[in-house]
């Protein structure tokens, strides 16, 4: 939905996709799911709570909004479980394999969500 915003620019948009991707979205979303919500609930209760809890957050935030706008149930919940899914696989890798850094993780949060915009300005 953040790349409708653009639609009929064109390539004048590209330099705002690029803001939006890397910093309105993949960096805020990867701050406070992953390295907030995240952390703070690890500390606190283990790794897995904590993975959970940011997983399932970063889920309902993706897909309840799709699933009120649609007004499609069946929206919804696929667009919860995806990114859902999604946001734990990125958790995980965050704190077992690059040792709590989110950089790499909002790197291709961050792309994904280019390719996205891109997408929905071309078509």
């Amino acid at each position: 939905m953040a790349g409708e915003s653009f639609k009929g620019y064109g390539l004048a948009a590209f330099p705002f996709i690029i803001l939006m991707a890397y910093i309105e979205t993949g960096l805020s979303e990867e701050i406070l799911f992953r390295g907030f919500l995240l952390k703070r609930i690890q500390n606190k209760f283990g790794f897995i709570a904590g993975n959970l809890t940011q997983a399932i957050a970063f889920g309902l935030i993706h897909g309840v909004p799709f699933g009120l706008v649609t007004n499609s149930l069946l929206v919804g919940i696929v667009l919860t479980i995806f990114p859902g899914a999604l946001g734990f696989i990125i958790g995980w890798v965050n704190q077992k394999r690059m040792g709590g850094s989110i950089i790499p993780t909002w790197l291709l949060h961050s792309t994904v969500n280019l390719i996205a915009g891109i997408v929905a300005v071309l078509m």
